[in-house]
């Protein structure tokens, strides 16, 4: 299990997959930063940057089925996952290290578009007012909910990449899905089951900018959020053991 996560851990660093990725992201935050500058009626202090990430949750969402499809479900397609398995690796080790590396991608790509927003937004609009002690505190909370959040949507992208094994379907299913999630309130809403929307990991990002003030909030979606870490690995690593690898 160990020379998996080691594995992993390398060919997310080595590989070009997350840092297309994060030059996309940071192009993109940048962007929005001149925007705002040049144009923009609600200007952002950097200390606050860390809160951005959390207001852009559907492209964040598309960034991570991206990272998902290309460097977890292309194994199966390229003959990587089938190597993997004749060597005698066990298949739920297998998913659990590609898990751990979602989760991974999750933090790294969140930590990136953090600092890059606070950077920008500071050169552009000056930083703020906080101390550096209440700044750290401030940066260190928000960055670790919005991460734990969206461990849960990486479980289940994980699953689909799984359950699809092409990194073509894995985005397009997932993109079905994020367009859906942003529907869905509306849909229930009307309905007059709104909750019901409050069991899916989508509900705790697109409302953590103006909830993560609020306690239960915070502990609801801390605790769905590990649910659907396990729930989704139970699941996958069920359905990964019954596959066959061709």
């Amino acid at each position: 299990m160990t020379t998996l996560l080691s594995a992993e851990w390398y060919k997310l660093w080595r590989g070009k997959v997350l840092h297309v990725i994060l030059l996309c992201i940071t192009a993109q935050i940048s962007l929005q930063v001149f925007a705002e500058f040049y144009g923009g009626d609600s200007p952002m202090q950097g200390q606050y940057g860390v809160t951005m990430p959390a207001g852009m949750s559907f492209m964040m969402q598309l960034w991570f089925s991206a990272f998902v499809g290309y460097f977890i479900a292309s194994e199966f397609p390229n003959g990587t996952m089938r190597n993997s398995l004749a060597l005698g690796k066990y298949r739920t080790y297998v998913y659990v290290s590609k898990l751990f590396a979602a989760c991974v991608a999750v933090a790294v790509i969140y930590l990136v578009s953090s600092i890059v927003a606070t950077v920008g937004f500071s050169l552009a609009f000056g930083f703020g007012d906080m101390s550096l002690l209440e700044f750290a505190r401030f940066f260190s909370w928000n960055y670790g909910m919005q991460v734990l959040f969206h461990w849960g949507f990486a479980a289940l992208l994980t699953l689909i990449a799984f359950i699809s094994r092409s990194p073509i379907m894995t985005v397009l299913v997932n993109l079905a899905y994020v367009i859906g999630m942003l529907a869905l309130p509306t849909f229930l809403t009307a309905l007059g089951y709104f909750d019901v929307y409050k069991c899916f990991p989508d509900y705790y990002v697109m409302f953590f900018e103006n909830l993560s003030g609020d306690s239960a909030f915070i502990i609801h979606g801390a605790a769905m959020s590990v649910a659907y870490l396990v729930i989704t690995c139970i699941i996958g690593c069920i359905v990964f053991k019954r596959t066959d690898i061709k």
